[in-house]
């Protein structure tokens, strides 16, 4: 799943209901970093959409497991991070490749007896 954000579009959002925690990524000095907004959605009396970050007390184990969804995806794309910046420092560049010979291939029959043509 490419996970490229936009300028100021979050990278994902996690449902429950009308429950959601939304994912940001942010670059800083040593590279990406990631924020989660925890928030209720709900009509107002004109009837429009509004946000809100005050849970009822019967919502804050949703909101909890929201959370830890969120926190997992982080650890995710972080492991997914740190694994790019290690083959990108690890993997030698094409030019810097030592040039190595070609081994001639082993004779796959060797030491083989083929059939007896005594008969």
């Amino acid at each position: 799943m490419d996970r490229t954000p936009a300028s100021n579009q979050p990278i994902e959002t996690l449902r429950d209901g009308r429950l959601k925690a939304t994912l940001w990524e942010n670059q800083g000095e040593s590279g990406p970093y990631h924020t989660v907004t925890l928030a209720k959605v709900y009509e107002d009396k004109d009837g429009h959409l509004q946000e809100t970050s005050s849970f009822s007390a019967r919502e804050l184990l949703r909101v909890a497991e929201l959370a830890r969804e969120a926190h997992g995806l982080i650890r995710s794309l972080r492991r997914e991070h740190n694994l790019e910046r290690t083959n990108e420092r690890e993997a030698p560049k094409r030019e810097e490749r030592p040039h190595r010979p070609r081994r001639a291939a082993p004779d796959r029959f060797a030491g083989r007896e083929g059939p007896s043509l005594d008969r």
